[in-house]
């Protein structure tokens, strides 16, 4: 019995863990190990597409730059055609108004019949 209390005692199974800790990571650093020059080849070319991407951003830069100068003109035409369209259905609205009060005052003579004499 004291064999089997010493075994399951608390720096033995401590120690066990600890143990078996060490394995395990000893393991995924192997694998890891294994890995890595089939790792290494994605990184040089993971490397070469950002750099190859990195190179092009001054260009894409100066293009997007000449693209907001020549979208500026054509934003102050909007704005004016927005304008002139905003008039003109003002324009359109105050038209009608006017002729429907003009067809209001057209059929609204008022007719009072003639006050009898007899009363």
């Amino acid at each position: 019995m004291e064999a089997i209390d010493a075994l399951l005692s608390a720096p033995v199974l401590f120690g066990l863990v600890v143990a078996a800790c060490l394995v395990l990571v000893a393991r995924a650093v192997i694998n890891a190990l294994g890995q890595l020059p089939s790792l290494r080849i994605q990184l040089d070319t993971v490397n070469k597409l950002l750099s190859s991407v990195h190179d092009g951003i001054p260009q894409k830069r100066t293009e997007i730059n000449e693209l907001q100068e020549s979208v500026e003109p054509l934003k102050e035409a909007v704005k004016r055609l927005q304008d002139y369209n905003t008039a003109l259905i003002d324009v359109e609205r105050q038209a009608m108004r006017e002729e429907e009060e003009l067809k209001r005052q057209q059929e609204i003579p008022i007719h009072r019949p003639a006050a009898p004499r007899d009363l």
